[in-house]
């Protein structure tokens, strides 16, 4: 009986000590943080680019090979995969003896998707020049498309000199960019069934009668770090880049992106991403706000004046949250990105509604115009508010919206500031219909748009008890590890201590 007592108390002090001394989940990203060893990395959602983790993501570096993820992107948009590449001596001899290499020579001839499956499997940077010369007539011209998608794609510390990501002065990119990058190429069919491909054969070309068998040897494609779910992946290693990787894996309708750079060792880089997919899979839950939610936020154009108008929103809104947050912890902002004014009739109704457009009625009861129908691009602004030293915010994707934009009338009386804002110019012919407002946005030079932002864990913690993880995690872990051994150890010594000093009866 006295046993089964001592186990009890023993179990409630291992509980207690172990949720009081460091709170359970005050410190999860920060310690995972400490248990990356690549030098940068990102998690990203793959279907709204929400930031889940990062580290040093915005740092400028060598991406070695994971820069074929870019080349292989353009030649399935702008290619056909039963297209004839042909191999020149213009292509190959950019190309450093150290490079991999399919082993095609000039005026052999393979297929579009036999190029990049050579690229995706056994990194050939011989057909990633190949496949450049057939898209753009030369490499120096796609490499110029390449950075021109990177912008598109919003990747703005980009800068591609090769096609193949071997050391080039001037070849750089950051983990966020790549995660970018990556997200438009999972996105895009025909690319997970090559970079996923655990093997394939290049059959017989014009100067070849033998295939070629390839195989991947990415380890978390076919190797010992072969994770559930995985969709995709490109390795990339040189000597000055280190080890980097991209990975793109599925579980349960989520997609997500993993980008580590400079990882010092081989397996770092697999290490580093099944931490960081498992962390993403099991940490967060999906929220989602109805359209008649979306409709109570405020909207505001890109410079941060509020747009005052009647916006009804054709989308619901989702996000990621740490499964420790709940609805009511996010707060929600819209931030005007273009304008497109609509019609709002279908050709084939044109002539019906040209007939009968003076004889619309509006709400009052008074005859008029339809109001104009505009579609809004917006960026979500979605923030967790732990506490104002703590502010989480998360920039995700653009959600569509149609506003109904009325111009205010000579009788409405309304604030003055108001009015400068937003009144339209009377027209100058009093017979022609006065054409609805549409709010002018700032076109003015502007910054690039920030980058979002990883969502942490809240910090329940003391400032003190964060400062000490903070400045000095691993003595704070060996203090824990050895107080949650020394504190049972103590109790058992009292315990045999007390029923030694007992008298015998």
């Amino acid at each position: 009986m006295v046993l089964k007592r001592l186990f009890i108390f023993i179990f409630i002090m291992f509980f207690l000590f172990g949720h009081t001394i460091v709170p359970g989940q005050a410190f999860t990203v920060f310690q995972l943080r400490q248990q990356i060893i690549s030098q940068s990395a990102v998690l990203m959602d793959a279907d709204t680019g929400q930031v889940l983790f990062e580290k040093n993501m915005h740092e400028v570096l060598r991406p070695a090979s994971i820069t074929k993820v870019m080349t292989a992107l353009l030649a399935l948009e702008l290619g056909d995969l039963s297209d004839e590449v042909t191999m020149t001596n213009a292509a190959l001899r950019p190309i450093a003896p150290t490079a991999a290499r399919l082993g095609i020579i000039p005026n052999e001839v393979i297929t579009l998707e036999e190029a990049l499956y050579a690229l995706a499997v056994v990194s050939a940077a011989d057909t990633s020049n190949a496949i450049a010369e057939h898209i753009s007539g030369t490499v120096r011209d796609f490499i110029r498309l390449m950075n021109e998608r990177a912008k598109e794609l919003g990747a703005l510390n980009t800068n591609f000199v090769n096609t193949h990501g071997m050391p080039d002065n001037g070849h750089l990119t950051t983990a966020y960019d790549m995660a970018l990058i990556s997200m438009a190429a999972v996105n895009t069919p025909g690319f997970n069934e090559i970079f996923g491909a655990h093997e394939f054969v290049v059959g017989p070309t014009n100067v070849r009668a033998a295939p070629r068998r390839l195989r991947n040897l990415n380890k978390m494609i076919t190797g010992s770090y072969a994770y559930e779910g995985i969709l995709s992946g490109k390795t990339g290693w040189t000597r000055s880049s280190q080890h980097t990787l991209f990975t793109a894996a599925t579980r349960d309708e989520r997609t997500l992106i993993c980008i580590v750079i400079k990882s010092p060792d081989i397996d770092d880089k697999y290490e580093d991403t099944t931490l960081l997919f498992d962390y993403g899979f099991s940490g967060f839950e999906e929220i989602s706000f109805s359209i008649g939610e979306l409709e109570n936020y405020r909207f505001t154009d890109v410079i941060g004046n509020v747009i005052a108008d009647d916006l009804t929103i054709h989308e619901i809104f989702t996000c990621l949250v740490p499964k420790s947050f709940s609805k009511r912890d996010v707060r929600l902002e819209y931030i005007l990105e273009s304008f497109e004014e609509n019609s709002g009739t279908d050709d084939n109704e044109s002539a019906e509604n040209n007939e009968n457009s003076n004889e619309t009625e509006n709400d009052d009861g008074s005859e008029g115009t339809d109001d104009s129908e505009s579609t809004l691009d917006v960026r979500v602004v979605f923030t967790l508010d732990v506490s104002p030293d703590w502010p989480i915010v998360s920039l995700l994707g653009e959600v569509s919206g149609s506003a109904r934009l009325v111009s205010p009338t000579d009788d409405e009386e309304e604030d003055t500031a108001e009015n400068e804002a937003f009144e339209a110019e009377p027209p100058e012919d009093e017979s022609q219909t006065p054409e609805p407002f549409v709010p002018e946005l700032y076109t003015g030079p502007l910054e690039p748009k920030a980058p979002p932002l990883a969502v942490d864990e809240p910090v329940s913690a003391t400032l003190l008890e964060h400062y000490l993880f903070e400045s000095h995690p691993l003595w704070l872990r060996i203090l824990r590890d050895v107080a949650m051994i020394a504190i049972p150890l103590i109790i058992i010594f009292c315990y045999i201590a007390i029923r030694k000093r007992r008298p015998r009866s």
